[in-house]
């Protein structure tokens, strides 16, 4: 009789917790969704092949943005790199080759940082959006709530491969506070993921995201890289027939006996716009034998004409020229060419560079 009152009193207990803890799932998603602004701090572990542990550290902060792909903009920091979702423009700013890479394609890249890049596959935000059962309570640091979920079950080549996820929500601050990923092989644990997540600052003021873009990086489209090389000073300019956008010709042959610079840009490189706010300064103009076009390879027409207009861009401006751009080699964002009164290219200038822009005004 005193087991079975026991047991009896064991279930009571557990259904109770599991009633709370069910609670508990709804009231984090709800508390997340209220505020505008969340930042955290994480740090994961995970074994590497030779058996050591291997951390990675770093922060984000998500701010509720107005794009239909992704709820939030955000920014992500780690050792060497940072990612940046603002206004429908993703990039990744690689500090050590000092470059940004843009992502023009914003469907493909909300794809690939919730799915495939660490720090936001395994972001609370995106984690909650995930469908959690109860299990049990834990004290890893104190009391929490452990939610489970299957990620993957099935055989592979006779091997049966078994994932599954945990969740760990703080009963106090009502957020997640770790995540752990358990793979078996053929029944046996292999790798263990575990994130860790703290120090997190939540506000319900309504406020933009801003990300200050490093001096002196250059740009490139995602996946260019391995494209032609930029042409360099002392090779002819290959010469090119285009159309601006009011449809006036744009003949280099023709510009012969001037110097002529070529700005290759694109509307979501943010040195490119750096670079046309510095030609529109009151203490800068380029000489009178020097002629200016704005050359973009990657956007459309309709796109560059209202960029062109906000931007005060004070040259012709040509869009739509990716093969122009493949025919100079040009993968970077700005790139400047400039080319000598005999068609010879003078000079090559990969990225925003004040000097460069400087020594061709005739204010200096």
């Amino acid at each position: 009789m005193h087991c079975i009152l026991a047991l009896l009193l064991l279930f009571v207990a557990f259904f109770a917790n599991a009633q709370d803890a069910s609670g508990l799932l709804e009231k984090s998603r709800k508390h997340v969704r209220a505020q505008h602004s969340i930042a955290y701090k994480y740090r994961a572990y995970w074994p590497n092949p030779v058996g050591e542990i291997d951390t990675l550290s770093g922060e984000n902060r998500f701010v509720v943005g107005k794009q239909p792909l992704f709820r939030y903009d955000f920014v992500s920091k780690a050792p060497g790199r940072d990612m940046t979702y603002i206004d429908g423009v993703y990039r990744e700013v690689l500090h050590d080759e000092k470059k940004v890479e843009l992502h023009p394609d914003e469907e493909k890249a909300v794809r690939m940082f919730t799915k495939g890049l660490i720090p936001l596959k395994y972001s609370p935000i995106v984690l909650l959006d995930r469908s959690w059962q109860y299990v049990r309570d834990t004290t890893i640091v104190h009391s929490l709530a452990g939610y489970r979920t299957v990620d993957m079950d099935t055989v592979v080549n006779g091997n049966r491969v078994y994932v599954e996820l945990w969740l760990y929500i703080g009963k106090d601050s009502r957020l997640p506070e770790w995540y752990v990923q358990q793979s078996y092989f053929n029944g046996n644990r292999s790798q263990r993921v575990e994130f860790e997540f703290t120090d997190y600052a939540l506000s319900r003021k309504v406020e933009p995201l801003v990300y200050a873009l490093p001096a002196g990086y250059r740009s490139e489209v995602y996946g260019s890289a391995s494209g032609p090389q930029v042409l360099q000073a002392g090779v002819e300019a290959p010469v090119f027939q285009l159309r601006d956008l009011q449809g006036n010709l744009v003949d280099l042959k023709a510009l012969r006996g001037r110097k002529v610079l070529l700005n290759f840009s694109t509307i979501n490189c943010g040195y490119c716009k750096m670079a046309i706010d510095h030609m529109n300064r009151k203490d800068f103009a380029l000489p009178d034998n020097v002629v200016a076009v704005y050359i973009n390879p990657i956007d459309k027409s309709d796109r560059v004409a209202s960029y062109a207009q906000k931007s005060h861009i004070p040259f012709p401006v040509v869009a739509d020229a990716r093969a122009i751009g493949t025919l100079y080699g040009v993968s970077g964002y700005p790139t400047f060419f400039l080319i000598d009164e005999k068609g010879v290219i003078q000079e090559t200038v990969v990225g925003y560079r004040e000097a460069f822009l400087d020594g061709l005004s005739k204010k200096k």
